[in-house]
């Protein structure tokens, strides 16, 4: 992959030194870049391409390297379902009317082409495994190829997670939904849990699909809650190693 991916970009110049003649008439022709698309849920600055001083990341902070860093990125909704239909449709909540997680996306946009439906018209391979959409709404968006790793078989999504939610609301004696405080330390491999599953089906995936045109996208469930992951992860941060944010008295009276 990185092979074709380097020739493309380099092909351009190299053509221009053989001949200029020929350089021009291919410059009119489109290039269809094969696109990786990787959305993150409730991923904040907390990293160490920001400088964070105890966050470890090392994956994100090889990419952000490569790549272009943004030191001012705003989300554009504190919630999940209007935040993803404004990056899906390329409008702003306030045209997608979309406010919070019970909307569906396409209550007044109608038939508008969110953006894997754009990259299907202009001919590519279009896939998502994850979360892209919000969960309860991710048949509204259409793709050649449309997963859920969360959910690799029958029975309930991600079993784990909701044990975690039960064991954290018993303690405190609450019924009903939420998932706040709910974590678990599992036994699991990174491979067993539901962002590895995606990451393996999207390696599999850029292989199959190499010689494009793609669009693929590959949607993580961490760091959202509930915080459950394999047990190593938690002892790479020792309780005395964090420094706690600051909690105001009355914080939220204005």
């Amino acid at each position: 992959m990185r092979r074709r991916l380097l020739a493309i970009a380099w092909c351009p110049l190299a053509l221009g030194l053989a001949t200029f003649g020929l350089a021009a008439a291919r410059a009119e022709e489109p290039q269809r870049w094969n696109v990786l698309f990787i959305a993150v849920d409730d991923l904040n600055t907390d990293l160490g391409c920001y400088g964070h001083p105890v966050v470890k990341t090392p994956n994100i902070d090889r990419l952000a390297a490569r790549g272009v860093r943004f030191d001012r990125a705003y989300c554009q909704y504190p919630l999940c379902n209007p935040s993803r239909t404004s990056f899906l449709s390329g409008r702003r909540p306030d045209t997608t009317q979309i406010f919070n997680n019970g909307t569906p996306p396409r209550t007044s946009l109608g038939d508008v082409a969110f953006l894997p439906e754009q990259f299907r018209k202009a001919g590519y391979y279009t896939a998502r495994v994850g979360k892209i959409a919000h969960g309860a709404f991710a048949q509204a968006v259409s793709w050649d190829l449309d997963e859920n790793a969360a959910r690799p078989g029958p029975g309930a999504a991600r079993p784990a997670e909701r044990k975690a939610r039960a064991q954290a609301k018993a303690a405190r004696g609450e019924r009903g939904g939420g998932v706040k405080l709910s974590w678990q330390a599992t036994q699991r491999s990174d491979a067993d849990e539901p962002d590895g599953r995606t990451a393996r089906r999207i390696a599999q995936l850029l292989e199959e699909h190499r010689d494009g045109p793609f669009f693929l996208a590959a949607g993580f469930h961490k760091p959202h809650l509930a915080w459950v992951a394999p047990k190593k992860y938690f002892e790479m941060y020792p309780p005395d190693t964090i420094k706690l944010p600051p909690s105001l008295p009355e914080d939220r009276d204005d």
